[in-house]
């Protein structure tokens, strides 16, 4: 029997956490964002919904974009608990989260077409000096969004996350990330994470029981 009709075969059967198992085994002859999906599927039918989320939040991130993968994310967001709690409130949240989400190719499309609008619009300019400055405006949203695909990365946890003042046992507890929840870490430092976003979980928390998207 075929690999993905073996799988096929465990789902319909309601073996769940055998096709997991057989999913992790065989992971390469699935195209990886159905992979993700599948398993994503799976973690949820057995009640591990932080896996679940991980999983289909990846599916999602390799392209993996349809109705049922949007209702089986919801759902699970639902059911975890953390749809209000992961609202990004500032602007810089919203841009980070927006040039985490897209692809490298959308911040250089942005800044080609700002330039392409200051060549047509300002076009009469003779200052090289200003057009210099023009086109190094015009870089931002490219430049902008690689030093934040460098520095931020998007997560899942897997585990419940103390959220601590400072990067150390000694400092008190401000917040907790529950499993399930994502977040944006920035940086680390000497097995501890900055947490970023949401601003209302800001602070640290030791580098273990999340994944990364």
């Amino acid at each position: 029997m075929k690999v993905q009709e073996k799988y096929k075969s465990l789902f319909e059967d309601g073996k769940y956490k055998d096709a997991i198992d057989h999913l992790k085994e065989y992971e390469k002859n699935f195209d990886p964002s159905i992979f993700h999906y599948n398993l994503g599927v799976n973690y949820a039918l057995v009640n591990e919904l932080p896996l679940s989320r991980y999983h289909l939040e990846k599916a999602e991130a390799l392209g993996f974009k349809s109705i049922k993968t949007m209702e089986s994310l919801e759902k699970v967001k639902e059911e975890l608990g953390v749809v209000g709690v992961e609202t990004k409130s500032s602007f810089s949240e919203q841009v980070t989260s927006f040039a985490l989400d897209s692809s490298i190719a959308t911040g250089a499309n942005i800044s080609l077409l700002l330039l392409l609008f200051f060549l047509i619009k300002f076009k009469s300019i003779k200052n090289y000096w200003l057009r210099g400055v023009i086109a190094i405006f015009c870089t931002f949203p490219f430049v902008g969004q690689f030093y934040i695909k460098n520095n931020y990365t998007q997560a899942i946890a897997i585990e419940k996350l103390d959220v601590l003042r400072g990067p150390s046992a000694i400092f008190e507890q401000t917040q907790e990330i529950v499993p399930g929840m994502s977040f944006i870490l920035f940086k680390k430092i000497e097995g501890w994470i900055y947490i970023y976003s949401p601003q209302s979980h800001r602070g640290w928390v030791k580098n273990k029981g999340y994944r990364k998207l």
